[in-house]
C-alpha cells in the first residue's frame, strides 16, 4: 500500500513516529561524569582534554579529568559493562565482561579504537598486579596510542604505560610516558605526572634530580585530595632519600609521625609508609620492627598489589636473615602464588 492511499491523519501520525526514531538512533552516545547525572546526546568533539556532547542542539563540555566513562552509540552491552566495572575498580569483573565482546561485530571506528584501548589497558592492569605479561600489555597500549593519541583515555594510558615500563626496569621510557601526565592542563594530573617522573628518576639512581622533582611536588599550591595525597607520597620518598644519606633515625621519626597523623584508610599512602618504615628498620638492624611494618602492609593493604608484593619479598628476605626458614619459604610461596609475573617475584 502506498502512503498516498492512506488517510492524511494516519500519514501525519506515521511521520511523527518515524522522525524521533531517526534522531534518537543518531544521538545515543552517553557521557558519565564523576559527579552528576549521565548525559545522552551526540558526541561532536573529543580529545585528550575534553568531550563535547550535543543535546537537542545545545553543546555541553566535559573536561576529561572529570569523566568516569563514555559509552558510544551501538556498543554491545558487555562492552558497556566492561567500562562500568573498570571505572569502579572491579578488574576481574571487567575482564570477564570484556571476554564476551565479539570484536568482529564492532561497527564504528570509535568503538573499535575503544576496544583496542581496553584490551591493552586491562592487560596492563593485570600485569601490574603480577598476573600478566607487562611487555605484551605495553606493546598493545603503545600500538593503540599511535592511532588514537588524542583519545580521552590518553592520561590513564600514559600512567599505565609508565607503570609497565617502570616494572620492567625501563626507567627512561617510564619517565617519558609519565611526561604525558606532566603536560596535562589539569593541575592535579600535572603534579601526579611530576611525582611519577621523580619515582622513575629515583629508580635509576638519579637521586639529586628525583629529590628536586619531589620537592617541587610538595611545594605546589594545590589543595584537592589527589594532589594532597601525592604531596604526602613525595614526602615519604624524600624521607627515604634522606635516610640513604645517613639520616635513618630522623627518617624513622618523620615517618612514624606521618603514620600517627594520617588517615589509615588511604591504602596507597599507608602501604608505602609501612614498606618504607620496614626498609628503614631493616637498614638500622631493627628486624622485629621491620617485620611488623611489612606485616601491616601484608595484612591490612593487600589490595595495593605492587606494595603487597614488595612487602612479601622483603619479608622472605627478612625471615631468612632472622633464621626462620619456614616463614621465609611461606612468604616466597605466597608471593609467587599471588603475583606470578611481578618483578618482585623474579628477584
Amino acid at each position: 500500500m502506498y502512503l498516498s492511499h492512506l488517510p492524511l491523519r494516519i500519514v501525519t501520525l506515521l511521520a511523527m513516529l518515524l522522525v524521533p526514531v531517526s534522531i534518537q538512533a543518531q544521538d545515543r552516545d552517553r557521557v558519565f561524569p564523576v559527579k552528576g547525572a549521565a548525559v545522552t546526546g551526540k558526541i561532536v568533539e573529543k580529545n585528550r582534554d575534553k568531550i563535547v556532547i550535543e543535546v537537542r542542539g545545545n553543546k555541553q563540555n566535559f573536561p576529561t579529568n572529570e569523566l568516569q566513562r563514555i559509552v558510544f552509540d551501538g556498543e554491545p552491552q558487555p562492552f558497556s559493562r566492561t567500562k562500568d566495572f573498570t571505572a569502579q575498580g572491579q578488574l576481574e569483573q571487567a575482564v570477564e565482561e570484556f571476554k564476551k565482546i565479539d570484536a568482529g561485530s564492532l561497527e564504528t571506528d570509535d568503538v573499535k579504537l575503544e576496544y583496542r584501548f581496553y584490551k591493552g589497558y586491562l592487560a596492563g592492569l593485570l600485569a601490574l598486579r603480577g598476573r600478566g605479561d607487562p611487555a605484551s600489555a605495553l606493546k598493545q597500549l603503545t600500538d593503540w596510542v599511535k592511532d588514537d593519541a588524542q583519545s580521552h583515555h590518553f592520561y590513564p594510558a600514559a600512567e599505565t604505560m609508565g607503570d609497565l615500563a617502570l616494572s620492567g626496569g625501563a626507567y627512561d621510557q617510564a619517565a617519558k610516558y609519565y611526561g604525558g601526565l606532566a603536560t596535562a592542563p589539569f593541575p592535579e594530573l600535572k603534579l601526579k605526572g611530576n611525582f611519577l617522573q621523580a619515582k622513575a628518576l629515583l629508580a635509576q639512581n638519579s637521586t639529586a634530580e628525583a629529590k628536586s622533582k619531589f620537592a617541587s611536588v610538595i611545594e605546589a599550591k594545590l589543595s584537592d585530595p589527589l594532589s594532597l595525597k601525592y604531596q604526602k607520597l613525595a614526602r615519604v620518598a624524600l624521607i627515604r632519600c634522606d635516610a640513604a644519606d645517613g639520616k635513618t633515625e630522623q627518617a624513622i621519626g618523620d615517618l612514624e609521625k606521618m603514620v600517627d597523623e594520617g588517615d589509615s584508610t588511604d591504602s596507597e599512602l599507608f602501604s608505602e609508609l609501612f614498606n618504607t618504615l620496614g626498609f628503614m628498620f631493616a637498614t638500622a638492624g631493627r628486624n622485629d620492627e621491620a617485620e611488623l611494618s611489612y606485616l601491616k602492609t601484608d595484612l591490612l593493604y593487600p589490595m595495593q598489589a605492587d606494595a603487597h608484593a614488595e612487602a612479601l619479598f622483603q619479608l622472605s628476605k627478612l625471615y631468612g636473615k632472622m633464621g626462620n626458614t619456614q616463614r621465609a619459604a611461606d612468604a616466597k610461596l605466597k608471593l609467587g602464588k599471588l603475583y606470578p609475573t611481578s618483578p618482585w617475584t623474579k628477584k
